[in-house]
């Protein structure tokens, strides 16, 4: 725990070094994601309905993806930028420390520029909750608990398998993106509009219905299966089979060189 601290404390002293530039970027970014917001905005004050959602299941939806993905891009962008640490032979460096070689990865890069994502995406998350939950209980209380840890699950595991490219590829892989910025793209809307082969593919092999499409459904009264309250832990064996991915890369490593 003393060095995970040691690890958020140093990189945000490094972060806090160039204040306007920190600043600036943190603003941009949550610019960014505001853009993304109007996007959807307009689209719903244009048609009304989307499908059967309202305006407040959909910022729901929404703040769960880029509340998830902005965490995972704070706290793990290590393995989103694995490539750096084979390319230029740091990998072999964290292997002969003894130390978990995860937690090392994790403290390579932390990006606290992402804060403002985090900021306003859980500020719809609490608002749109509050709007969407008639009745708040201690079972949608923990639903939304689970699903929020859920979704950094399963960001995070989809970034330990593009990180396991790197010992085949030495450079990060382009098509990794298709599943993090374009799954993040795709399931910031309601899944509901989707035709079924999309909703298994994002229930079966990246399971991100499990923490936004069935979750609401609990939320918002349409079910009252408690089946779904718990449906964001099987983010928990998308993580087991990425670590196993990543182990069995780890184990046919030879080094970049020098």
């Amino acid at each position: 725990m003393k060095l995970i601290l040691k690890y958020l404390s140093t990189h945000l002293k490094v972060d806090l070094e160039y204040r306007a530039s920190f600043i600036l970027t943190a603003i941009a970014q949550g610019i960014v994601m505001l853009v993304e917001l109007f996007a959807i905005n307009s689209l719903f004050h244009k048609f009304g309905l989307l499908d059967t959602y309202n305006i407040n299941e959909l910022l729901l939806g929404f703040s769960i993806v880029w509340l998830g993905f902005s965490l995972t891009e704070m706290f793990f962008r290590g393995f989103d930028h694995f490539s750096e640490l084979i390319i230029h032979g740091n990998f072999d460096i964290l292997l002969i420390r003894p130390r978990n070689i995860y937690l090392q990865i994790f403290g390579s890069d932390i990006c606290y520029e992402k804060i403002s994502r985090v900021l306003v995406s859980l500020f719809l998350f609490i608002s749109s909750s509050l709007k969407v939950i008639k009745t708040i209980t201690f079972l949608k209380l923990l639903t939304l608990f689970l699903i929020v840890i859920g979704c950094v699950i399963i960001f995070v595991s989809i970034f330990i398998i593009g990180a396991a490219f790197c010992f085949i590829t030495i450079q990060g892989l382009e098509v990794v993106n298709i599943f993090t910025d374009g799954s993040r793209q795709l399931t910031q809307y309601p899944m509901g509009i989707y035709k079924p082969i999309i909703r298994k593919i994002f229930t079966f092999i990246i399971p991100l219905t499990c923490v936004n499409y069935y979750p609401i459904k609990y939320l918002t009264g349409n079910t009252t299966n408690i089946i779904y309250i718990f449906l964001p832990l099987v983010s928990i064996i998308f993580l087991i089979i990425s670590i196993l991915i990543f182990n069995k890369g780890i184990r046919k490593y030879n080094s970049t060189g020098s």
